[in-house]
């Protein structure tokens, strides 16, 4: 590996990624600091792991401190007892319990009783432009100049955005799950082509661990990286890649966890059952079956559970089962049956589910403390609000890396550029998946938060491609003898 002393790091890139370190600061300390808080709300969904650390929102004189909150986000927690704790096992626990200890040591030193959310975001920031420093300086020692003024840019202009830092004050996994595919995505590209180690075999894989263990809907995106890498390599170098397996035993244990957790008999587990089988039959199958009776026949549900065609699970009632007794029926059996008999329907369902991304930033719930289902500020720009303006260009971005795949094969360019092929068959698995996942785990009741990482995957590859394609040209305009 060369070895880059200071004096030879061009003065250009670091006015470069100073910018950058700037731009992104500008834009995501202002939303952390902002008074009243700005972050997503909906403690149901927090709480689901701050029940870990009998942490809840501080909310006196509310007797359920699960309660939903939808309207807006809270600032302050406090610890309490809870009957029936829903404690929910993700690599996000790793920030919350950190976030506990500090509040433990707080209330040690000053008797206090409630404690900022502020604090956790602070911590994954931290966190976030660690690992941006890190890969800034491993692309530069590795690959050069260009690789890091490509990552240096995520920064500013992806994990800067709102739609993402609204995730940054609160107990949700988005973040952090972002943060898993991140360094996943990174060290993959990173060690391709390089000799293994035990250092990088480790770091794979808890990268892939860690991303399985995010989220519910996350459980199988290692897996399918790990695949690809696997397949990639040996189509390339007709041997299986080290880089591939490390990869696959973290997704692996990942993936069994995951599945020992949805095994558990837990209040929590139950509960995300239930919602997200009344998401998938009422937001998902049936509103884009063609006979919406015969396919609510198949799944077992009577007539009247129509009423509810098209409403989320928190619409139809605060236990949908009651609404509709039938949703027991219900089984994840019994929905892949009905796509396999409907192949049309799971079409429809996936083609409005991309649709459905827009905008990318989660709407539906507020984001200012004390308001009432209050957007985002005016003053806080996000790519999100363009592509929303220009419905023509929404789905374009997406494509990208589908579309270098199919060019790099078959103009057999990909032995020239296999990190570039890499690179993209990798997000576009992680779009695939992620989007997959999302409708056929939760319907089509809440895309834009379930499925975040597909517009940040597509946003930084856009990123990169455009930064290695300006250092491609400049270099043979060089080779030329052209200014």
């Amino acid at each position: 590996m060369p070895q880059i002393r200071p004096q030879s790091i061009p003065y250009w890139l670091l006015v470069a990624l100073g910018l950058c370190l700037a731009g992104g600061l500008l834009r995501v300390v202002p939303v952390l600091l902002h008074r009243p808080l700005i972050a997503l709300a909906n403690s149901y969904d927090e709480v689901r792991y701050t029940a870990c650390f009998d942490l809840y929102p501080d909310r006196p004189g509310v007797a359920d401190p699960t309660q939903n909150s939808p309207q807006a986000p809270y600032s302050r927690y406090a610890f309490a007892a809870n009957p029936a704790p829903m404690c929910y096992w993700s690599s996000e626990l790793a920030f919350q319990g950190a976030t506990v200890a500090i509040y433990r040591l707080q209330h040690a030193l000053t008797g206090a009783t409630n404690f900022s959310v502020r604090w956790i975001g602070a911590l994954k920031f931290t966190a976030l432009l660690l690992l941006w420093c890190a890969f800034n300086w491993a692309f530069l020692r590795r690959d050069g100049t260009w690789p890091a003024l490509a990552n240096g840019l995520l920064l500013p202009l992806v994990f800067a955005d709102p739609a993402d830092t609204i995730y940054l004050n609160t107990f949700y996994a988005e973040w952090t799950a972002l943060l898993c595919l991140y360094a996943l995505l990174g060290l993959i590209v990173l060690y391709a082509g390089r000799s293994r180690t035990r250092h990088a075999c480790a770091l794979l894989a808890a990268a892939a661990f860690a991303l399985a263990l995010s989220k519910i809907q996350h459980l199988l995106l290692p897996l399918g990286c790990a695949v690809v890498v696997l397949l990639i390599d040996r189509l390339r170098t007709r041997r299986w890649s080290w880089q591939g397996g490390a990869v696959l035993l973290g997704a692996l244990l990942g993936l069994t966890v995951q599945a020992l957790q949805l095994r558990r008999d837990s209040p929590a587990i139950e509960a995300i059952n239930h919602y997200n089988r009344a998401d998938v039959t009422f937001t998902g199958l049936l509103p884009h079956a063609r006979d919406p009776a015969a396919t609510a026949q198949s799944l077992g549900l009577t007539p009247e559970c129509l009423r509810h065609l098209g409403k989320s699970a928190w619409q139809i009632g605060p236990w949908p089962d009651t609404e509709c007794p039938q949703l027991a029926n219900v089984t994840r059996a019994r929905e892949l049956a009905t796509l396999a008999r409907e192949p049309d329907l799971f079409a429809r369902l996936w083609w409005h589910g991309l649709i459905s991304l827009e905008p990318w930033l989660a709407p539906g719930l507020g984001v200012v403390e004390g308001g009432d289902f209050t957007p985002l500020p005016a003053q806080f720009f996000s790519l999100s609000r363009v592509l929303s303006a220009l419905p023509a260009w929404r789905l374009a971005p997406l494509l990208g890396p589908f579309v270098a795949c199919v060019w790099l094969l078959w103009r057999g360019r990909w032995r020239a550029q296999p990190r570039m092929l890499l690179f993209s068959a990798l997000a576009g698995t992680v779009m695939l998946t992620t989007l997959t996942i999302t409708v056929l785990g939760d319907g089509l009741a809440d895309v834009p938060k379930q499925g975040h990482l597909i517009a940040n995957t597509a946003l930084a590859w856009w990123i990169c491609v455009a930064t290695l394609g300006l250092a491609r040209v400049i270099a043979h305009r060089r080779a030329a003898g052209q200014p």
